[in-house]
């Protein structure tokens, strides 16, 4: 049994003491590399190990995400993803001698180039999270440093095609502290890597494309390279389609209501100005979210503004249109230009039913009185001569000596005026006056009659004048609407 137990206690041991120089190897190999790069390295100095040299470095991106571009404060945030790599001359090893293919160091270890975002709009950290990630060191030397991190942009916003408008933003990347003549920046590829980018859901990312820049400041003579990526982003313009243009062209088409609403109903104003007040708060809708300028005022917004002066035109003749509809009660006749222009002529090419067999039936009624009263005459004399002709019969006749009748002196009439009237009067029959006090009374309902049949007639007139005037703005209108929305939307899609 003591021997089984030393056995066990033999092995045990070997076991142990032949795991231990393994992992004291590894460290050793790792410690042994990082004391050679590091030992007497200076992280805060670029690397220069020739006279007159310069470092080369090369920046890419990736595109991750579109997170928002704000059009009121003219910013862009994006999530995107920075690639640099330089050659640094301090930190290249033998793989022969050291057995490591590549060495992986926190970032305040290793010198790394101060590219800075020109254009930021960060209020705290410019880079958030450039420090906490890692540095890749190859025996050639060459440092790979890649981090994401979250960009604050300038972005100067065209709302000129609002809401189909394409926008191009540029982020301009470049060293703050070194000229060209000491880094040197190139782009590792023509544009930006998009293969993992993720959906928005009111931009598509066309394209993102880099290039590459040489400028020279006021400040300092040496050149200052940098690298303009630009973001060209087109906006879906589905859900401003739905919740602003369609009911905006929709209220303005309901203005065209007004001129069918007949004038009686009293509502014809109101429609118009209510029309008028919605299309102000369209028009207030789209404003807060765009940018206060001038410079490039949005087609929409002008579109808002023609409706807006469209539908005040068509108060305005709403309330012409009534004035002329009520102006025969006061009397007025209408003027016979106006009569021939409106009534006959755009009557007809606008589809104005005037009622002309009730206008003729007028007229003839009022001939036939006319005539009636031109034949009254003729009357008159046949009374006379009737009342004449029983006067003579009454008077007596003498005979002659020969024999002949011979008339008595006729005396002077009493009666001077020879019309049925008077000579009604002048009988003493009672049903003769009952008759002249009949006649009386219906010449002052003739009368009557024959101004209200004038009065119905002046306000026909203007009633159908006022018709024809709101079917003439109805055709106005619809035309005008229909150019303007054909016109700015067309101006809109053309972007």
């Amino acid at each position: 049994m003591d021997y089984i137990l030393k056995g066990i206690f033999v092995l045990f041991s070997y076991a142990s003491l032949s795991s231990v120089p393994v992992v004291t190897s590894t460290n050793s190999v790792t410690d042994s590399l990082y004391s050679h790069l590091f030992t007497n390295y200076k992280e805060k100095l670029i690397p220069v190990c020739t006279p007159g040299g310069k470092v080369d470095v090369f920046f890419g991106t990736a595109l991750r995400q579109m997170m928002n571009l704000n059009e009121k404060d003219q910013t862009l945030t994006i999530n995107i993803w920075l690639r640099l790599k330089w050659s640094d001359c301090r930190l290249s090893w033998n793989t022969s001698q050291y057995n490591n293919t590549h060495l992986v160091v926190p970032y305040d270890t290793v010198w790394t180039p101060d590219i800075t975002l020109y254009d930021s709009s960060a209020e705290e950290e410019m880079m958030p999270g450039k420090t906490d990630y890692r540095a890749t060191i190859y025996p050639s030397g060459t440092v790979y440093y890649n981090f994401p991190t979250v960009l604050q942009s300038a972005c100067l916003v065209n709302v000129l095609y609002f809401p189909m408008d394409t926008q191009t933003c540029t982020l301009k990347f470049g060293s703050w502290s070194h000229s060209g003549a000491e880094l040197d920046l190139y782009p590792s590829t023509d544009q930006a890597d998009l293969t993992n980018l993720v959906f928005h859901n009111e931009w598509d990312v066309v394209s993102m494309k880099a290039q590459r820049n040489v400028l020279y400041y006021q400040c300092c003579p040496d050149p200052y390279p940098d690298i303009t990526f630009s973001l060209e982003i087109k906006r879906k313009p589905l859900f401003y389609i739905m919740s602003i243009l369609f009911p905006c062209i929709l209220t303005a088409s309901v203005a065209a209501l007004g001129f069918v609403l007949p004038p009686e109903s009293g509502e014809k104003v109101s429609l118009e100005v209510t029309v008028l007040l919605s299309l102000a708060v369209f028009l207030l809708m789209v404003t807060e979210q765009l940018p206060a300028s001038s410079v490039n005022f949005p087609y929409v917004g002008m579109y808002f503004a023609s409706s807006m002066i469209l539908v005040s035109f068509s108060c305005a003749m709403t309330v012409l249109v009534l004035n002329i509809h009520f102006r025969g009660a006061t009397g007025n006749k209408l003027p016979n230009w106006m009569r021939k222009l409106f009534l006959k002529r755009l009557a007809w090419i606008l589809f104005v039913k005037t009622g002309k067999a009730t206008s003729n039936k007028v007229h003839s009624e009022k001939n036939d009185t006319k005539k009636q009263f031109q034949e009254e005459p003729n009357q008159n004399n046949f009374i006379n001569k009737t009342f004449k002709m029983d006067s003579e019969d009454a008077t007596p006749r003498n005979p002659t000596s020969n024999g002949s009748i011979v008339s008595p002196p006729r005396l002077p009439s009493l009666i001077t005026n020879t019309s049925s009237r008077d000579i009604l009067l002048r009988s003493s029959d009672p049903m003769l006056t009952l008759m002249s006090e009949q006649c009386d009374t219906l010449k002052k309902i003739e009368g009557h009659m024959q101004q209200d049949e004038s009065e119905e007639q002046t306000n026909n007139e203007w009633y159908l004048l006022a018709k024809v005037l709101d079917r003439l703005c109805l055709f106005i209108y619809i035309f005008m609407t229909f150019l303007t929305s054909v016109i700015f939307l067309a101006k809109m899609a053309g972007s």
